[in-house]
């Protein structure tokens, strides 16, 4: 009826469950940047912008077909070039499967509903994340179709910022989740041992009570100090690690620590199959040269690292990361979370390779049974499961723009573990209180 105009069928994405919105991703027209660098794509097309939409857009996009037409001077259409000679078929994109158990993605959310924070859980001896939740989340079927611009911006005028990552670009201090890497560190380092006890006086004696800590029995041996969580006891390992003899001075001995740390995936990028995955943060040595002044800091400057706090940040895929990595006794495989492609198994030869972190296997044991008193009788003991040994750790992270964050890191069972998880809950007090609850019912 009207020449020119047709109808051209297009595929939109549909979400049966609203799960997972950060995960997938979303995808959106191209734009010029795009084209001028991609001859494949052409404006009008659609491109993964974010998740796994956009690290497998290759495999999800296929591969265009081309017909070649005939037009008149009028450019009207006169059938196919030499009888479609020259045609090309289109191929459908691949199927992509998933390590996300989706009946655990669906009750971490709904654990998480009103809450701000992260969860993210990990299969150790695979590497593969079974669960990652930002909070807040939103539905991904709000950004299909015709209103996807309307709803995008109502999502990014949203205070509570529903579009960002937390689960992999928030940063928190890891508070007392960290004493388990400093606990391995120090053990390597042969400055702690089992039995090596420090005394506490509702803090750090040597710092005039500060970092402060709670009632609790005095002096503690290294499993006591992880069930107990005391911050004067970390405060003790992180000193004598900075001012260990063997180093020149205290710049040599936090460049190793530092280099230590990168080991467990703490301050650098993990290569996951997911974009925007960020590195956290650590202080440097310019840094402390810049606030302190060139050889006028010591361990006693900077004391907070040791219990978690001060410069130092970390994301929950790291934090669930370093626990898988305990969970398997030194060594942790890059986080993914595709294993199959077009009906194949996907397991690229950089999520086989075993990532050691740097602390012999031996010193594990006294760790391992210091989170499992976390659970037992220490600081998440509330959070017991009948029949399942869990071996846990609770931190309260220090929030200077309000209320502390919630944080608990756990692995179970204790041998031949299925899932290590990390889960942070914003503002909203103690480790024990919102975070461990949430942990141990995924678990």
């Amino acid at each position: 009826k009207y020449p020119g105009f047709y109808v051209e069928a297009r595929t939109l994405r549909k979400y049966p469950l609203p799960i997972a919105a950060h995960l997938f991703g979303y995808i959106g027209e191209v734009d010029t940047s795009i084209t001028r660098k991609d001859s494949y794509y052409k404006e009008g097309d659609y491109i993964g912008k974010s998740g796994i939409e956009k690290s497998y857009e290759e495999h999800l996009r296929g591969s265009r077909g081309v017909r070649r037409v005939m037009v008149d001077v009028f450019n009207r259409e006169k059938g196919s070039f030499q009888n479609g000679k020259y045609d090309t078929a289109s191929v459908a994109g691949d199927n992509l499967k998933l390590s996300i158990d989706g009946e655990l993605q669906l009750y971490g959310e709904l654990l998480m509903r009103n809450k701000v924070g992260s969860i993210v859980a990990i299969e150790p001896s695979t590497g593969e994340i079974l669960c990652m939740v930002s909070s807040p989340a939103y539905d991904p079927n709000l950004l299909v179709g015709r209103s996807r611009t309307k709803n995008y911006v109502a999502l990014l005028q949203n205070p509570y910022k529903p579009l960002f990552n937390r689960s992999q670009m928030a940063t928190y201090p890891p508070g007392s989740t960290f004493k388990l890497v400093m606990a391995l560190l120090a053990q390597q380092e042969k400055t702690l041992f089992p039995d090596t006890r420090y005394p506490c006086h509702g803090g750090y004696p040597l710092g005039g009570g500060k970092p402060k800590c709670h009632a609790h029995s005095s002096p503690l041996d290294l499993k006591a100090s992880i069930a107990q969580s005391c911050n004067s006891y970390y405060s003790y390992v992180f000193r004598s690690v900075i001012d260990n003899k063997k180093y020149r001075n205290t710049e040599d001995a936090f460049a190793a620590w530092k280099s230590n740390i990168e080991k467990f995936g703490i301050g650098i990028r993990l290569p996951a199959d997911l974009p925007n995955v960020l590195k956290g943060s650590t202080p440097s040595i310019p840094y402390y040269d810049k606030y302190f002044g060139k050889g006028q800091w010591r361990s006693s400057t900077i004391i907070s690292l040791g219990i978690g706090q001060g410069e130092l940040g970390i994301t929950p895929l790291q934090n669930a990361n370093i626990i898988a990595g305990i969970a398997n006794r030194g060594y942790y495989y890059t986080p993914h979370v595709v294993k199959a492609i077009g009906g194949e198994m996907y397991i690229p030869e950089e999520f086989r390779i075993k990532h050691s972190m740097g602390v012999d296997r031996k010193y594990y044991d006294v760790v391992v049974d210091g989170m499992e008193s976390v659970v037992e009788s220490g600081t998440a003991a509330a959070t017991k499961i009948k029949g399942i040994i869990v071996c846990g750790k609770t931190g309260t992270a220090q929030n200077p723009h309000g209320k502390d964050h919630s944080m608990y890191v756990a692995f179970a069972p204790r041998n031949n573990p299925k899932i290590a998880i990390a889960v942070s809950v914003e503002n909203s007090g103690f480790g024990s209180q919102w975070a461990a609850p949430i942990a141990s019912l995924l678990i």
